[in-house]
């Protein structure tokens, strides 16, 4: 068992890494209106932070809830959200001092809502595997956790954390804020997506000593495994779920799937991959043809494009560069034009960036 890690605590108790901190939770979000009352007056609410830190008073506020349709899970959640001060900025505080921690142990391969682990690193794997080891990889399974972030235990988390982490004052603090969930973890929450992402770690590592498992990616709780023989795939399966359930307090979901690679893609991360080649999820596919369609409408009326669909447009215009779309740009992007689409994110940018330095000004002042 590796050493356990104190005094994480204290280096929250620094003016200096409060300020950081703040600057660093703010960027891109400036023009939210609590998030510019408390950059205008930075200096006073670094020092209201050091206070709240210093004296171990922080309590979570209660969040508000607002229910929203994920396009991509084709269902609805609910997003709890907590004013930027003092909670964000605490959250953000406990995580960038317990970083190093969770990032030491994390699987390779165990990727979503981690700097620069996001679905890019996924998609890269699966097609590198599939291409390179043919033999390795005749089978894959998709699994899944049911109600992942609600059947989240917070004593199951704090004591896994424990094991990592020897700061008394610390850990409270954390789970204060877990139990203000209401209930597993709050999806919304900065905080949550990080100790989600580490609550399956014990799970990881199991997974990868299963005989039949050669290779495994995790994008959060979506779990996808290449084997070369079925059998030992359907074996390690029913032990996951078993791990799942004694170890974790979790279910795994029943549409879990096992079959071979050579009569059916892959998918993962908005994809599906063959040996040979990648193409776009049906689902996004027709998402991104539904986008097109209404800004062709708009610059056919003679009308701007406004800057949500120009950036949503580019973000998936980008995704077209990671699998064989040469079709697809033609007919559907190229009418548009990319230069078009950036330049009206650029002139948002910079209007949004003047914004933000009159506010730094006015705080610096």
């Amino acid at each position: 068992m590796p050493k356990r890690v104190g005094y994480l605590y204290d280096k929250m108790v620094d003016r200096e890494f409060i300020r950081a901190v703040m600057l660093d939770a703010s960027k891109g979000r400036r023009n939210r209106k609590d998030i510019a009352r408390v950059m205008a007056d930075l200096d006073g609410y670094v020092e209201r932070t050091y206070e709240l830190v210093a004296t171990e008073s922080f309590v979570p506020s209660a969040p508000k809830v607002r229910e929203i349709y994920d396009e991509s899970s084709e269902k609805y959640r609910k997003i709890k959200m907590v004013p930027f001060w003092p909670d964000g900025v605490i959250q953000w505080m406990l995580v960038t001092a317990m970083k190093p921690v969770l990032m030491r142990g994390m699987h390779p391969w165990s990727c979503a809502s981690i700097p620069g682990r996001g679905g890019k690193r996924i998609h890269r794997k699966i097609r590198s595997v599939l291409r390179n080891d043919p033999k390795g990889t005749k089978y894959a399974a998709e699994l899944d956790v049911a109600q992942y972030y609600p059947s989240i235990s917070g004593k199951r988390l704090i004591w896994a954390l424990a094991r990592k982490i020897k700061d008394k004052r610390f850990l409270r603090t954390v789970y204060s804020i877990i139990e203000s969930c209401g209930g597993g973890l709050a999806i919304g929450y900065y905080i949550c997506q990080w100790l989600a992402n580490f609550y399956l770690e014990s799970l990881d590592q199991y997974i990868m000593t299963l005989p039949g498992v050669k290779y495994m990616t995790r994008y959060m709780d979506n779990i996808t495994l290449l084997g070369p023989n079925k059998k030992q795939l359907h074996k390690a399966r029913k032990l996951i779920a078993a791990f799942m359930q004694q170890r974790l307090g979790l279910a795994m979901k029943a549409n879990w799937q096992i079959y071979p690679t050579a009569k059916r893609m892959v998918s993962a991360v908005g994809y599906r991959f063959s040996r040979t080649h990648v193409i776009l999820r049906k689902r996004n596919f027709l998402r991104f043809t539904r986008q097109c369609r209404r800004v062709k409408k708009r610059l056919d009326a003679g009308k701007p494009i406004m800057f949500a669909q120009a950036s949503g447009l580019l973000s998936r215009a980008g995704q077209l560069k990671h699998c064989n779309s040469h079709t697809i740009r033609v007919k559907y992007i190229d009418p548009i034009g990319v230069k078009h689409l950036k330049e009206v994110v650029r002139n948002e940018s910079k209007r949004r960036q003047r914004t933000q330095q009159r506010i730094l000004a006015g705080g610096a002042a």
